[in-house]
């Protein structure tokens, strides 16, 4: 179901409903505040900004909980509030799912380990004794998450006429972010990414992805193997050893998922990506996942390579010959001014490379001189900052660039060997 679908009585309807959500929270916010001031504590208080995410529905539970990790971006208070989003989100009761799958496969011993936004996850066991894991889609969250979906892309219709803001590719851009989250509601394509998943990590050592059961799994449920052990560990109930294996391994799996399968996980936050005490992880769900085109794969391996490398000249060439540009775009300013970003973020460990401040600079220099850069870029920066979180907390001396390397090299010399395969 795509916007067109949603008709304009459907989507104002949508918009009461937010306004109305957001006039009630407000007036339960002024009442907890004037009663924090008889309480030195107030609960009801701390829990607002999550509990007011989860009534507005889905899709913004989905930017809340991507938020919830860039605590250089937002105050730390802000933060922990929006990671109780993982564990607040209203779960399917058991007792619901239960007898759906009892009559779907015979599943029995039906247990909630875990509710998402536009799913929830059951463990359950099959009549020959294997366990299993049953992501259930949400009953009714198409029309809600479709309604939502149509009110951002009508949103951006209006942002791009400002005077402002033309030239800047706000529709394209909008369009690419609800379709990947349009797309999620896809099970029988998840369970495809899954298992796509589970056949590329085969060849980064210790990454485990659940086998999917493709004769189970439907078009509103996703059937995998049951994965037992998984906690959030702190990174202090981790050795040095361990930190440092199971950072790098992540690194090596995304860097394996962006540079040479061309796909993009957008989702790894902690409820999706866990490290296990002997610095092994698992990678679980694949639901806001996105397939770049060659091109785009290509380009970002290739900018990510040069940038490895500190060469800026190549960099701004790169972004060149993918961006939209303005009559008053500058192409000499660009080059220089981006040529300077590079060179001062080269080299840098986790530590001291703050990716939110390159990617903003990045795109500053872009708006400054005129130019805009193709919407696929925005896709691997965001798994990037997503998991960036994780890697500075647990080990911040991990160099990103040099990881990136091994995987980068591959990727070009594809590339090299494809463009010599079509010059024959």
């Amino acid at each position: 179901m795509t916007s067109r679908a949603v008709g304009g009585g459907a989507v104002a309807l949508r918009m009461t409903r937010i306004l109305y959500v957001l006039c009630g929270r407000l007036t339960l916010l002024a009442a907890t505040s004037a009663l924090s001031l008889v309480r030195r504590r107030n609960p009801a208080r701390e829990n607002w900004l999550a509990d007011t995410v989860v009534a507005l529905g889905p899709a913004f539970v989905k930017a809340a909980q991507l938020l919830s990790t860039r605590a250089d971006v937002l105050p730390p208070k802000v933060c922990l509030a929006l990671t109780r989003l993982y564990d607040r989100v209203r779960p399917i009761p058991p007792r619901t799912a239960a007898p759906v799958l009892r009559s779907r496969f015979g599943a029995t011993g039906t247990k909630l380990v875990g509710a998402g936004s536009i799913a929830c996850v059951y463990r359950s066991v099959l009549p020959d004794g294997r366990e299993i894991a049953v992501k259930v889609r949400r009953p009714g969250i198409e029309q809600s998450l479709t309604a939502d979906l149509a009110l951002f892309e009508r949103g951006a219709a209006v942002l791009a006429r400002l005077p402002w803001l033309r030239g800047v590719p706000v529709v394209a851009i909008a369009g690419q972010l609800t379709g990947s989250i349009r797309a999620q509601l896809d099970f029988r394509r998840e369970a495809e990414l899954l298992d796509g998943f589970r056949a590329a990590m085969a060849e980064v050592p210790g990454v485990t992805v659940p086998a999917v059961d493709r004769r189970l799994s439907t078009g509103d449920m996703v059937v995998m193997d049951f994965v037992g052990g998984l906690v959030r560990p702190r990174p202090d109930e981790l050795g040095e050893a361990e930190r440092r294996r199971a950072v790098v391994t992540a690194l090596r799996a995304v860097y394996r998922m962006l540079f040479l399968d061309g796909v993009v996980h957008c989702d790894l936050h902690p409820g999706n990506l866990y490290f296990r005490a002997d610095g092994t992880i698992v990678i679980l769900d694949a639901g806001f996942t996105v397939r770049l085109t060659d091109s785009a794969r290509e380009k970002f391996a290739a900018f990510f390579y040069c940038m490895s490398q500190g060469d800026g000249e190549a960099c701004a060439g790169i972004v060149l010959s993918t961006a939209e540009d303005t009559p008053s775009a500058d192409r000499d300013a660009f080059r220089a001014d981006l040529a300077a970003l590079v060179t001062a973020h080269t080299g840098r460990r986790a530590a001291e490379f703050d990716l939110v401040s390159f990617a903003t600079r990045l795109f500053d220099i872009q708006r400054r001189h005129g130019f805009y850069a193709d919407p696929q870029f925005v896709f691997p920066i965001l798994s990037l900052l997503v998991l960036e979180g994780t890697v500075r907390e647990f080990h911040p001396d991990v160099d990103f660039q040099r990881e990136a390397e091994p995987f980068l090299v591959t990727a070009l010399m594809e590339r090299v060997l494809v463009a010599r395969g079509d010059a024959r």
